[in-house]
């Protein structure tokens, strides 16, 4: 089969032409409504983003009162917790010598006493040197055992022991010293 082309070749052409140059106009106006979508919908975004940061500078200005009234109370209550804390610490160096004198004599037995007694204060504890004397062996190692077991006392060292005898009996001398913390 024989074909005859009856359509003259500059006529195609232009068909030809017109249609890239469609294509072109068409590929333009696509882009251009693609980037006017995406400036439309960034524009959007950035409104949207405004108004909530507006929206929460604003909750942000009325929650700063109440961040201010509550950093303001606990000014207020480290103000009190530093006088508490001064009372406190007045109170426990002031009342230092006569807890040590309970729980030193608490547990004495009745065949101990002393006759001398030297503290020096030491930051919270006391060094205590003592001049013990006692009638009873038995008592003095007991109470220097309870002075080694008590967790109030520390550093027990006690000096060489001396007997004496004399009409009423035995007596034990020792000098002791340690280191007192109260409870």
């Amino acid at each position: 089969m024989i074909r005859i082309n009856l359509i003259p070749p500059e006529y195609i052409e232009r068909i030809n032409r017109k249609t890239v140059i469609a294509k072109a106009v068409l590929a333009g106006v696509l882009i251009a409504g693609v980037i006017s979508l995406s400036s439309v919908w960034q524009f959007t975004r950035e409104k949207t983003i405004g108004f909530i940061l507006a929206k929460r500078e604003a909750e942000l200005a009325v929650l700063q009162k109440d961040v201010d009234q509550v950093k303001a109370i606990e000014a207020q209550i480290a103000e009190v917790q530093r006088y508490l804390n001064a009372i406190a610490s007045v109170n426990k160096g002031r009342l230092l010598y006569s807890h040590f004198m309970q729980d030193l004599i608490g547990d004495l037995p009745p065949t101990i006493w002393f006759s001398n007694i030297a503290t020096s204060l030491r930051g919270d504890s006391l060094a205590v040197n003592i001049s013990l004397s006692s009638r009873s062996a038995y008592d003095l190692a007991y109470w220097i055992n309870y002075l080694e077991t008590s967790g109030i006392y520390s550093g027990v060292q006690v000096g060489a022991i001396s007997i004496t005898e004399n009409e009423d009996g035995k007596t034990l001398s020792a000098p002791v010293s340690f280191n007192y913390s109260s409870k």
